[in-house]
């Protein structure tokens, strides 16, 4: 049955259950033939007009352009290209944007850490390889590294596994001029960074340690 479909394929859709993915499908069934076919259309363009950047890799529109890379890590107007700042997904990254606390690089590592081990999907998610090589990548020129993970125990727990895993040995081996700093006060335990309003965002910017 097709709605049986539609509800198996909304279910994969992060933070989505069961109710909210037949919610879902009963609305996309109500709608009119207007509405679906241009939520079809946007649907099928995707992948051709969205891209993941090679560098940070944040989702980004391409604009019709064949490039890979995205306009921030592209633009020469960005003045503190020293400075990398780790965040688990594309909302934290747009939410420190729009604060305008910020004006380095980035890197998105896609996900967190599970606390339940055995949740080897998601530990394989996260971008710990790809992280390692942007550094290795950009040599010498970055001497800060910010861990922006959230602070839940997901969030921790990811900060402590870049550090230990990847920052680490690199600072030892390769980078030792590299200071690994992480968020100060400001983000109060159990809150994810996107949904932090402005002034919470610059003072744990402006207060990390």
């Amino acid at each position: 049955m097709i709605l049986d479909r539609l509800v198996e394929l909304f279910l994969r859709f992060p933070g989505i259950g069961p109710r909210q993915a037949k919610r879902f499908a009963y609305f996309v069934s109500a709608m009119d033939s207007e509405y679906i076919n241009e939520l079809a259309s946007l649907i099928s363009r995707v992948k051709n007009e969205i891209g993941r950047c090679n560098m940070c890799f944040r989702t980004f529109s391409r604009n019709g352009a064949q490039t890979y890379s995205c306009e921030l890590c592209e633009n020469p107007n960005r003045n503190n290209k020293e400075t990398l700042l780790v965040v688990e997904k594309d909302a934290d990254l747009e939410a420190i944007e729009v604060s305008g606390a910020y004006n380095g690089l980035y890197f998105v590592l896609g996900g967190v850490m599970p606390t339940n081990l055995s949740s080897r999907k998601s530990r394989e998610s996260v971008r710990l390889k790809e992280l390692n090589n942007r550094i290795e990548k950009a040599g010498e020129e970055i001497k800060e590294i910010i861990l922006a993970t959230s602070a839940t125990l997901e969030g921790e727990l990811t900060a402590r596994v870049v550090e230990d895993q990847i920052l680490a040995p690199l600072i030892i081996s390769k980078f030792p001029e590299i200071k690994v700093t992480r968020l100060g006060r400001g983000l109060s335990t159990g809150s994810e960074l996107e949904y932090s309003d402005r002034d919470t965002i610059v003072a744990a910017l402006g207060s990390r340690r």
